[in-house]
């Protein structure tokens, strides 16, 4: 019998120190985790915050990827279709005051 007790007290032995390198194993985790923490707060802190280019570059990056060709498509006909509403308007309006000058000329 006293070889049943001295196996059980053997193997209880091995499996507390299997917690325990277990339980070592968390700790040293637990530390490393709390120094990468601290050591990305610091970065944080010591990091200067972006240029406004830099935040007008990705603001401009993304409106792109945001806005579709045919957006783009569109904008562009309406451009080109003011475009030649206003040619239209100054010839217009550079004839109407040929036409006047003429007329106060008495031709």
């Amino acid at each position: 019998m006293s070889h049943n007790t001295f196996f059980k007290e053997e193997m209880e032995l091995d499996q507390i120190r299997e917690t325990e390198q277990h339980l070592a194993k968390r700790e040293r985790e637990s530390a490393e985790h709390r120094r990468r923490l601290a050591q990305q707060r610091s970065e944080r802190e010591t990091t200067m915050p972006p240029l406004e280019e830099v935040q007008d570059r990705k603001q401009r990056k993304q409106h792109e990827q945001i806005v579709s060709r045919g957006e783009v498509k569109n904008e562009r006909r309406t451009q080109n279709y003011s475009m030649l509403l206003l040619v239209l308007l100054v010839a217009a309006t550079c004839s109407l005051v040929w036409w006047g000058m003429r007329l106060m000329q008495g031709g």
